[in-house]
């Protein structure tokens, strides 16, 4: 929210490395936070507890953002006042939002399983993929004409279809592991069985 109200206006989002003021103040204290809490501990009791509000949060702060999107859309001037509210509204949507699913999802976890461990290996490959992936299928449905209330869902889901399932596929390519971040090639080595060699004829 600081730095959308401080920042926004003086820097221009530019996603290098050592001039991106913005978005610098924006993403690297969140990205040190996930350090921070990255161990059980009294926080992740705080977002448990905090997970409806944030909830109700980012759902109202959502609608009216995209009342003023909409409103705005056209090319009109907002008064600079609503500008700024648009802001703090955007920020408080993230935030929220990121509340809600971190303590919905401490609420509810079923603790360590393969699919946990499946999904956390794919955290990182889908977040590469995904904005290809929106951008390429929103550029195929350009040619429909969809009306923004069905191109949207439509981009969710198909986002949500196809970045898991490059994944799977990237998972089992030697070659593609390392390039989404993933570790080395680790084939699947059979246990031995426990009475040994002598065991491999009973």
């Amino acid at each position: 929210m600081a730095a959308r109200l401080l920042l926004v206006g003086r820097f221009e989002s530019t996603h290098a490395l050592v001039d991106d003021w913005y978005n610098h103040a924006q993403y690297l204290p969140l990205f040190l936070l996930g350090f921070a809490i990255a161990r059980p501990g009294p926080a992740w009791e705080r977002i448990e507890r905090a997970r409806w509000p944030a909830l109700a949060a980012a759902l109202v702060s959502w609608l009216l953002v995209a009342w003023y999107v909409a409103r705005y859309y056209d090319g009109g001037t907002p008064p600079e006042t609503l500008r700024q509210t648009a802001r703090i509204l955007w920020a408080i949507q993230q935030w929220g939002a990121i509340v809600a699913i971190l303590g919905f999802a401490r609420r509810h976890a079923p603790g360590d399983s393969p699919a946990r461990r499946w999904l956390a290996e794919a955290v990182f490959p889908v977040y590469i993929l995904h904005q290809t992936v929106i951008v390429l299928l929103a550029v195929n449905l350009r040619p429909l004409g969809l009306r923004p209330v069905l191109e949207g869902p439509v981009l969710v889901l198909g986002t949500f279809a196809l970045c898991p399932g490059a994944y799977a596929a990237i998972r089992h390519t030697r070659w593609l592991r390392p390039l989404f971040g993933l570790v080395g090639w680790r084939p699947r080595v059979a246990s031995p069985h426990p009475s040994g060699s002598a065991g491999a004829g009973q």
